[in-house]
């Protein structure tokens, strides 16, 4: 009898320790469950999740979302999973609703780009279309410089360059102004803007549910002329003059309609009908893909270059992005390609090779590195930098100006 109470009392005790195991335990909070799965998911998978940040700091950052959860609405809990992401510091480990954004929050009807001196004004509702163009000084009264900070913390970046190219997707939603602090919640939005007069003056911007979307009437900022070399296709080629041909790069995939081997001996040929003296290749606008997708175009480059006293040039910026940096690197190191333009967007030597998984109760999609890509031996920027920089100016973008492909003309 003693024996069988004692098997009693140790089953019990196996019982009661299993239970308390974390990830046995489910709780009736879906939030607390969907974001114990996110963190237990990331932690296990991603490739190194406490390179950028210790383990003990993240989890501290994780308990602070599950204390507070219970009063948390949906799109707080987003921002949260999207704040904890940012901590580790990976651009390519993300998350996303699984449908449209519009679906789970309020659309903000504008748009910004970032030259070197400020941010303009890109998109805005058809009614404000006389300002497109206009400095933004301001979203209520929050100096840009510091709506920048503030946004840091729901952006997923590794330099100043990605974080700039992400910035106006990932404030313009009303609920991630209201998360940062930006606006109070339900304010009324408005953007404070210096216009060609050097008048201030306010725009007023109204939160846009998904059928207002829809329906809205927005105007899109156009150049007084845009340059030929502007992006266009996925891959083409142009001579700019008698010994000068472009060729731009813009997604490392394979256009539906014609190859990149079929593409590669089209620029052969017209490599054989003319003597190129200098040879653009723009990877300003390649945000990436499969790196290998180049290599036939690579192979005749390289080809002609044996044969050849040509220069080459490679453009990149700062949406130049994961597999795109790698190519950029690759022209280096096939071609002794010369970069130039703005750093890139991506990292020389970080994390990719993207998994995925969804949370159980909540519409979010993560993604993750699963992969340590080390593309430059002992490379420390955080950013690939050109050899020869060039400015990012509003005036030349808007009167069409690629002042990239200037500075080459001017000095090949």
């Amino acid at each position: 009898m003693k024996k069988l109470i004692t098997l009693v009392l140790m089953l019990c005790l196996s019982i009661s320790l299993l239970g308390c195991s974390k990830q046995e335990v489910s709780t009736n909070n879906p939030k607390l469950d969907d974001l114990n799965m996110f963190y237990n998911t990331l932690s296990k998978n991603h490739k190194n999740l406490y390179a950028n940040i210790s383990k003990e700091e993240l989890e501290t950052e994780k308990n602070k979302i599950g204390e507070n959860i219970e009063t948390m609405s949906d799109s707080d809990f987003y921002y949260s999973l999207r704040h904890l992401l940012s901590l580790v510091g990976d651009a390519h480990t993300m998350l996303d609703y699984t449908n449209a954004k519009y679906s789970y929050l309020h659309a903000l009807p504008f748009a910004i780009v970032k030259f070197d001196d400020g941010w303009h004004l890109m998109i805005i509702n058809d009614e404000y279309k006389d300002y497109l163009g206009t400095k933004v000084l301001s979203i209520n009264d929050i100096p840009m410089q510091e709506v920048v900070e503030k946004a840091k913390s729901i952006i997923s970046y590794e330099n100043e360059a990605w974080l700039e190219t992400q910035l106006s997707n990932a404030i313009n939603f009303k609920e991630a102004l209201e998360y940062l602090g930006i606006i109070n919640i339900d304010e009324d939005i408005y953007l404070t803007i210096e216009t060609t007069d050097a008048s201030i003056i306010q725009i007023p911007i109204i939160p846009l549910t998904e059928e207002e979307v829809q329906q809205a009437q927005l105007a899109w900022y156009e150049r007084k002329q845009t340059p030929i070399t502007a992006a266009q296709e996925i891959y083409r080629y142009l001579p700019l003059d008698d010994d000068t041909l472009f060729i731009q790069y813009n997604s490392c995939q394979e256009d539906p309609n014609l190859s990149m081997k079929d593409f590669a001996k089209q620029v052969e040929t017209e490599l054989s009908s003319t003597t190129y003296n200098t040879i653009i290749i723009d990877l300003r606008y390649n945000t990436g893909g499969n790196s290998s997708i180049i290599n036939p175009l690579l192979n005749v480059l390289k080809k002609y270059q044996m044969k050849n006293n040509t220069q080459f040039y490679t453009l990149i910026g700062s949406s130049t992005f994961s597999s795109g940096i790698m190519n950029s690197i690759d022209t280096i190191e096939e071609l002794n390609s010369t970069l130039l333009g703005s750093p890139s967007g991506g990292n020389v030597n970080g994390y990719g090779e993207l998994k995925y998984f969804t949370l159980e109760s909540t519409p979010i999609t993560v993604s993750y590195s699963t992969k340590y890509f080390e593309l430059i031996k002992g490379y420390e920027k955080d950013s690939l930098y050109p050899d020869i920089s060039i400015p990012q100016s509003y005036e030349n973008f808007e009167n069409g100006v690629d002042a990239e492909i200037q500075w080459i003309m001017q000095n090949k």
